[in-house]
């Protein structure tokens, strides 16, 4: 992904009844496709200062500890692909 491109998901996730299993899928909102992302797990921590309203967000990757603050830059591209983009598969 490059500096000045936007890339948008829309990430569902529900519990199949007949297996009692949560599933997750994910899909390109420019091409609604769907997106491969790697097994893995994350902490999303969402803080609001109530006296600013001012609301802080971060994403930890569980296994390696990298962290990434959801208000955008190039960190949070760096993580995305590094820790949810399975390689190759950005459609």
């Amino acid at each position: 992904m490059t500096e000045n491109e936007e890339f948008s998901i829309i990430i569902r996730c529900w519990l199949d009844p007949q297996t009692n299993v949560r599933l997750l899928r994910t899909v390109n909102v420019a091409t609604g496709k769907e997106v491969q992302m790697k097994d893995a797990s994350f902490l999303l921590r969402i803080s609001i200062d109530a006296q600013t309203s001012i609301i802080r967000c971060y994403i930890r990757h569980i296994a390696s500890g990298n962290e990434a603050y959801v208000q955008g830059g190039p960190k949070l591209q760096a993580f995305i692909k590094s820790h949810l983009l399975k390689e190759g598969k950005k459609e």
